[in-house]
């Protein structure tokens, strides 16, 4: 069903590092029948393994997928605690800089914070928190540069919304 598409890759885990049973969960859960079945799947995951990110971003994913923006952004801010644990800095994005990190890593918790950071500004945008969005993509190019991440667009779409309004 193209309306539960859930990621745009073929697998459903972004972490190098996910336990094989949460890989399994995940995977499972893009092959559901339906939405309430892809759901059930994914709080189960993140029932199970709470401290592993990827659980909280198929959560997220889904969740703006499927148009329920507030829950996506609760799914988001936990993705963004796990991955600040798992690579030891400050979950408040508003306290971290360029030497927070090694923002240039391709695996671990800051490449899954960064993905996470875009999603709560593009959620944002959803929800038409303008403001608050371009707050967080402008700390997301802060933090990459060179926008690896893809951030760059989405504070495009940001700053037209504050040119509109001028």
């Amino acid at each position: 069903m193209a309306e539960v598409l859930l990621f745009a890759t073929e697998r459903a885990f972004f972490s190098e590092s996910t336990p094989q049973k949460l890989r399994f969960l995940l995977n499972h859960a893009l092959c559901a029948a339906t939405p309430a079945g892809v759901e059930a799947l994914l709080l189960e995951a993140r029932r199970r393994w709470p401290q592993e990110a990827d659980a909280h971003i198929g959560l997220y994913k889904f969740y703006f997928v499927s148009r329920r923006y507030r829950e996506a952004e609760a799914a988001v801010w936990a993705a963004l605690r796990e991955a600040a644990a798992v690579a030891g800095f400050d979950r408040n994005y508003r306290r971290l800089h360029a030497g927070s990190a090694d923002w240039s890593r391709r695996q671990g918790g800051e490449r899954l914070y960064l993905f996470s950071l875009k999603a709560l500004g593009v959620i944002r945008l959803r929800r038409a928190k303008v403001a608050a969005a371009r707050c967080v993509l402008e700390k997301l190019l802060e933090l990459d540069p060179f926008d690896e991440i893809g951030g760059g667009a989405f504070l495009q779409i940001a700053h037209a919304f504050d040119e509109e309004a001028a």
